[in-house]
């Protein structure tokens, strides 16, 4: 019996022991940073935004907060304003880490810490923070309608919305602001009114640089310095704009096997805005095609349809596809007006158009051939057991043969024998899904 106890005692003080708190103190310093009302986030609270706010009493400029934090790993950043600027941190730099495109700064708790005063958005206190200069950006806004202010965000604070407004003094249509930024490399782009509109920037053109997707102008800042006006979306000035071309994008819906009523292209060019370049099909042969006039560069893009409802799903690697991150797109180099080929949905290659499916086993196997251009089709049922799940109304199932189309649309379980056993049946070609 008092082996037991023993055992059950020492079991209790690992239980309390691996629960132990950590008392840790974060301070930043805001000073010459325009901002104030400092609060801290991290993968200890969400990133929620302004639930930790930090306090500055003695109104030196330095905020910061205590709390409890069990052993661990964790990631974090500061904000200033109420949660509203994010700092935007160097990857590689040496308080930070750099997962999925997001660079944080990296703490490892294991007893109680105080940890050094840093600058806002650097590893370093202000007083060995690189120097800073003033950068002066001016964007050209003749022939763009509908904005009341442009601004200018970028890694610099935080892709913030409207922390950097522009004037245009003299009204002649150019806008410019001066910022003061420290030496380094920076990504930045023009919007307006707080992100109600932004600049589309082409992949791959000469002011850019493209990073997850995302595809921004590029800052390196050495010294003072005033950047020559650019045209809104453009990386030259507006009298000088680059030479446009038309492209005409072609998709074969043939063998689609999904429901759908519009196909349309996404891409780079148009910020994937889902219905933006609606394709059509004039002959009614499945073949769907829009034309796009644009400039010079380098796209992803990739075909889906009625506003993402459904896309395709590519295969990395693929001759005609890029994989950025989780994300495989197909791409483009435009330097020509181009018409490019038909291809199948899903894939870099044209439908097959060997008639008939030889396949006994298929479903359509037809030996008279030209009924299903050489697709054959199997019958495969999904089955799924619903006994041990919370209340619902129905069961669908999606996957790449419709684009991961919307299961609400598509593809319904039912259950005929009320066993709590859903199934369906599908026609699928041959292949891993």
């Amino acid at each position: 019996m008092f082996k037991k106890l023993l055992a059950l005692f020492v079991i209790s003080i690992g239980m309390i022991s691996s629960t132990l708190a950590f008392d840790v103190t974060f301070s930043v310093d805001l000073n010459g940073s325009g901002l104030t009302n400092a609060s801290l986030n991290g993968t200890f609270n969400g990133w929620c935004g302004y639930c930790a706010p930090m306090s500055d009493a003695n109104a030196d400029g330095i905020w910061e907060i205590t709390i409890p934090l069990a052993a661990g790993t964790y990631e974090y950043k500061f904000t200033g304003n109420a949660g509203s600027n994010w700092e935007a941190l160097t990857p590689g730099s040496s308080c930070t880490v750099t997962n999925s495109g997001f660079t944080n700064r990296a703490l490892t708790v294991s007893a109680d810490a105080t940890l050094p005063t840093v600058c806002f958005a650097s590893c370093l206190a202000c007083n060995q923070a690189p120097a800073s200069y003033p950068i002066t950006l001016s964007v050209d806004m003749n022939g763009v309608s509908g904005f009341n202010t442009p601004t200018v965000n970028g890694s610099f604070d935080g892709w913030c919305g409207n922390c950097n407004p522009m004037t245009d003094a003299n009204a002649d249509g150019i806008w410019e602001v001066t910022l003061n930024l420290q030496a380094g490399n920076y990504e930045y782009k023009f919007a307006y009114d707080n992100w109600a509109g932004q600049e589309n920037l082409t992949s791959g053109s000469s002011c850019t640089v493209t990073n997850f997707g995302f595809t921004n102008r590029a800052l390196a800042v050495t010294g003072a310095n005033t950047v020559s006006t650019v045209c809104w979306g453009s990386c030259t000035a507006c009298n000088v704009l680059p030479a446009t071309y038309d492209v005409t994008f072609k998709v074969d819906m043939s063998q689609y096997g999904g429901n759908y009523t519009t196909p349309e292209v996404n891409g780079t060019f148009n910020n994937w805005c889902g219905n933006c370049n609606a394709m059509s099909d004039a002959n009614g042969d499945d073949i769907w095609e829009v034309t796009v006039n644009l400039p010079a560069g380098n796209y992803e893009y990739k075909f889906a349809h009625d506003s993402w409802t459904g896309q395709e799903n590519l295969t990395p690697g693929s001759s005609c596809t890029m994989t950025t991150g989780p994300n495989t797109n197909r791409t483009l180099n435009l330097t020509a007006n181009t018409i490019l080929n038909a291809v199948c949905w899903g894939s870099c290659a044209a439908c097959s158009t060997t008639p008939g499916c030889t396949d006994m086993n298929a479903v359509n196997y037809n030996p008279a051939a030209g009924t299903n251009d050489g697709s054959c089709l199997y019958a495969t049922t999904f089955n799924v057991e619903m006994h041990c799940t919370d209340p619902f109304t129905n069961v669908y199932i999606t996957g790449p043969w419709c684009g991961w189309c919307a299961a609400e649309s598509y593809n319904l379980l039912t259950d005929a024998n009320a066993d709590g056993f859903y199934n369906v049946t599908l026609n699928l070609p041959a292949g891993n899904v």
